[in-house]
């Protein structure tokens, strides 16, 4: 299997494949992870935050009463099937968007970079965007 994830309901015959049923935001994700290509625990929880866009610093995944973070992610334990709850806001899409505009609000204003994207996607002019959060705080 070339990737490391697939959205499909089917399992392979891969041994070396594990099926990991994540629940986020009224979605459940189906993935396939190969546990070769990310035998790291951080280099899978890095796949599995790319693969839903969560930050992988603010991701928390629930399995079995536990909740694992990117600090104690050494823990966290792929079993066959295995379902999960993950926590985390979603990461905005910064395509159309100057990202020295993004890093520029997030600095100045001190607000978290989905709340800056969401507001140069709205209003494209900085100053525009800036009184916009403004008038949000």
């Amino acid at each position: 299997m070339n990737s490391c994830f697939s959205d499909d309901d089917t399992t392979t015959g891969n041994s070396n494949n594990l099926k990991l049923i994540i629940k986020h935001a009224s979605k459940t994700y189906h993935l396939n992870i190969d546990c070769q290509e990310f035998a790291t625990k951080l280099k899978q929880w890095e796949a599995i935050s790319s693969h839903i866009h969560v930050s992988s610093d603010k991701m928390k995944l629930i399995c079995k009463g536990k909740c694992y973070t990117k600090e104690n992610c050494h823990e966290f334990n792929v079993t066959p099937n295995m379902t999960c709850m993950l926590i985390g806001e979603i990461d905005e899409d910064e395509t159309d968007v100057n990202k020295t505009d993004i890093d520029c609000l997030v600095r100045q204003l001190k607000t978290d970079r989905n709340t800056a994207i969401r507001a140069l996607k709205k209003y494209p002019d900085i100053v525009d965007a800036i009184l916009y959060i403004g008038n949000m705080i």
